[in-house]
């Protein structure tokens, strides 16, 4: 079924009144009519089932049929800290990540970032936004990732620093570990944070000072990954490692004969 996050206030009772942009999809685009389902979400990790029972140019509505949890919402709250750079990587980095069940998006300028003023991204925030939102969407989600103002790299140590969960920088330098081995030593871990270097890697100093602050040096292996593959390739495999040991500890997984 077709998918739509809406504004909360498009809920009312046991109606849905769909907003004018979602309403025009649904009769342009997907030409969908009465007795038709769609998926409606209110990023609350709820998805509500409707039928829709009024179909026309200037409105579109439905019912709702029922309600349930949203099954494609991670276990792990996953905050990627990302280097701000060139803006069909960085969409594609929201786009991709989304789809792998990141919930937060933390943009940074560190020393080799290629973008260095965060003012100059403020403008692209509500084609970002936009992006997360059509994502969440495809994939299942229950609730679009929020994107933060960019910060500088110091900043963003700052806001992990506070958030008391497991914290990564992956670095390719001497004294990192494998991601496998660092989390085959933790417990089940319901708040993670990676930080993803940009394009020129971080430097020895910011290693340093992201230790200082808690953060643990961490590898994805021997080849050298690009910037994107690096932030998709950690956000897989910390959703899928994390999740996988959570339901086996709660009895996860199809029932016996």
């Amino acid at each position: 079924m077709h998918r739509f996050f809406l504004p909360e206030h498009s809920l009312q009772g046991n109606r849905v009144i769909f907003p004018v942009l979602q309403a025009r999809q649904i009769v342009r685009v997907l030409r969908l009519g009465v007795g038709d389902c769609v998926v409606v979400l209110f990023d609350n990790g709820m998805e509500y089932e409707v039928v829709l029972d009024e179909v026309n140019r200037s409105r579109v509505q439905g019912v709702v049929r029922a309600q349930r949890y949203a099954s494609g919402e991670p276990m792990v709250e996953l905050a990627l800290f990302v280097s701000l750079t060139q803006r069909e990587k960085f969409e594609w980095i929201l786009q991709k990540c989304t789809e792998a069940g990141v919930s937060l998006f933390c943009p940074y300028v560190s020393s080799r970032s290629l973008t260095q003023e965060t003012s100059a991204v403020e403008a692209k925030y509500v084609r970002w936004n936009h992006i997360l939102r059509e994502a969440a969407e495809q994939s299942g989600r229950g609730r679009v990732p929020r994107l933060r103002p960019p910060l500088r790299f110091a900043q963003a140590l700052h806001e992990v620093r506070n958030s008391n969960g497991l914290a990564l920088i992956f670095w390719e330098g001497e004294g990192g570990i494998s991601l496998r081995a660092m989390l085959a030593d933790v417990p089940f871990c319901g708040k993670v944070s990676l930080f993803i270097g940009p394009e020129g890697g971080f430097s020895e100093e910011e290693i340093r000072q992201a230790q200082a602050f808690g953060l643990y040096p961490v590898s994805l292996g021997r080849r050298i990954l690009r910037m994107e593959t690096a932030a998709l390739a950690a956000s897989v495999l910390v959703l899928y490692e994390l999740e996988d040991r959570e339901g086996q500890s709660s009895g996860g997984g199809a029932a016996g004969p």
